[in-house]
């Protein structure tokens, strides 16, 4: 994986720009703005209107395509159950989960009214449960429970698709309609779910954007939250910290690595999640072909914040870095030299420690979760 240019280069010419507009105007006719740009400065709806054009409706655009071709290829499998429709469902189970890491974060209004994000990616997988739901003949997901943790979503299908032998799995779709029921009720929940929230976004896309005040309830400080415990939980925590058993004794636990089932895997859910996290901070868009506005951008708009951006920068490329040295398998990775895990995750955790302690000073917004990972937050 190559390591990326510094953001902080590619946009200190911005900043160079805005300064020199700046000085220009202030040294005017006296018409023109005497004093710093202070936080009220930024439009704060850019910010929004970006993040909604270039980063949330592509990520689920994306996804909504992948999923559609997931249900394809899982649908002849089942219909017809080889060898070779079971490597293509199971290739295009892969490419969703990985596009779902790109819209993973964005886990507000009717997303987080359904939880979705529990449904689609809580594991391990609770094989115990999926084994009951199959015996039982469950044919619908339905709404989130507790109960369900595990046995729904990506975790669930890989352990159907890869948790046996490619002949005992195509012996289990050729005797077990119960079997096959669940794997497609898996995918319709994920597709029932997908649709409800493609279509608020489609119809509120306005009331998002134009929500741009500086209150709990507003969407960027929604968004910034959100974004901030989806890295620190759901990223450093769930893909890094939990597998190393970071906060018990050190023993690594492959069986807590995303697609423990198919771990060659995991390292591209990693570089996805984290892929989202830089253009959420860099406004970059989803197809990387434009350089939208971003959290970055407000930093930059504001009084004494350029050191900041530039540890900032720094780290995420120290991030980009570590990440890059660790084994395709982070079960391999775990149990053959732990210590690269360690790292990423202590880079990570400072990262988090610059939001939490600095980025959100800036910023005037309040965090609205707690935790005591002794992170700063």
């Amino acid at each position: 994986m190559s390591v990326r240019a510094p953001i902080f280069f590619k946009k200190m010419n911005r900043l160079i720009l805005f300064s020199a507009l700046l000085f220009l105007f202030s040294c005017g006719d006296g018409d023109g703005p005497t004093t710093p740009p202070s936080q009220n400065t930024f439009d704060r709806s850019l910010l929004l209107s970006d993040l909604y054009n270039n980063n949330i409706i592509p990520s689920y655009e994306n996804f909504n395509t992948k999923l559609g071709i997931l249900e394809t290829d899982l649908d002849n499998l089942i219909n017809s159950p080889t060898e070779q429709n079971l490597n293509q469902a199971q290739s295009s189970m892969n490419h969703a989960y990985v596009a779902w890491q790109s819209i993973a974060m964005f886990n507000l209004r009717v997303a987080e009214e359904v939880s979705y994000a529990s449904l689609m990616n809580s594991y391990p997988a609770n094989t115990d449960k999926i084994n009951q739901n199959i015996s039982e003949g469950i044919t619908e997901i339905g709404s989130f429970t507790v109960s369900k943790l595990g046995a729904t979503g990506f975790p669930a299908l890989s352990y159907l698709l890869y948790g046996m032998e490619t002949v005992q799995v195509l012996d289990q779709i050729n005797s077990s309609t119960n079997y096959c029921n669940y794997m497609t009720a898996i995918t319709n929940n994920m597709r029932i779910n997908l649709d409800l929230i493609i279509n608020d976004w489609n119809a509120n896309s306005s009331e998002f954007i134009n929500s741009s005040g500086n209150t709990q309830t507003s969407s960027l400080n929604i968004v910034i939250n959100d974004f901030l415990q989806y890295f620190e939980k759901r990223v450093r925590e769930a893909k890094i910290a939990t597998p190393l058993d970071y906060r018990g004794s050190l023993q690594p636990r492959p069986e807590q690595v995303e697609s423990y089932y198919f771990s060659p895997l995991s390292k591209d859910l990693l570089v996805e999640a984290f892929s989202s996290v830089k253009r959420f901070y860099s406004g970059n868009s989803f197809d990387g072909l434009v350089n939208g506005v971003g959290v970055e951008d407000y930093l930059l708009s504001l009084e004494n914040t350029s050191e900041l951006i530039e540890a900032m920068d720094n780290q995420i490329n120290d991030i980009d870095q570590k990440i890059s040295l660790l084994n395709d398998d982070l079960s391999i990775q775990l149990t053959e030299d732990n210590q690269k895990m360690i790292d990423v995750f202590l880079s990570m955790q400072q990262l988090v420690t610059y939001f939490k302690s600095d980025v959100y000073t800036f910023l005037g917004i309040s965090p609205d979760y707690a935790d005591n990972d002794g992170d700063g937050g």
